[in-house]
């Protein structure tokens, strides 16, 4: 059985991934020679979020197993915008477009808005 933080972040994956897939179908059409670049950095971009969402609720999910949480949140953190700087630096120096692979990550932070606007408690 799956838990309500599971859940929520199966959901919040299957929320990115489909806004990821309409955005490069619209790239397609609007920059057809440029497709390669765009619609990689999007993909990228938005699967860069899903990992480091995938890092924080993993972190927030066994903080209270270590002595100093407050050390492991740093470190957590550091080791987030690591990953996000490599898969970046990688990306645009195979000529990935930046703009596509930012909006990408932006696709990630959509999808928890949608969540949470699909999710809210009506008073």
């Amino acid at each position: 059985m799956m838990d309500e933080t599971s859940q929520m972040g199966k959901e919040i994956r299957r929320i990115t991934l489909a806004l990821a897939l309409v955005s490069c179908g619209i790239s397609l059409m609007l920059f057809q020679g440029h497709f390669k670049d765009i619609g990689a950095g999007i993909l990228i971009g938005a699967l860069t979020g899903i990992i480091g969402f995938s890092m924080i609720t993993h972190m927030s999910n066994t903080i209270e197993l270590y002595g100093n949480p407050k050390a492991k949140g740093y470190s957590s953190y550091v080791k987030r915008y690591a990953i996000y700087t490599l898969i970046f630096a990688l990306a645009a120096w195979r000529g990935v477009h930046v703009l596509a692979l930012l909006a990408g990550m932006l696709l990630h932070k959509g999808a928890i808005l949608i969540y949470v606007f699909l999710h809210r408690k009506e008073d």
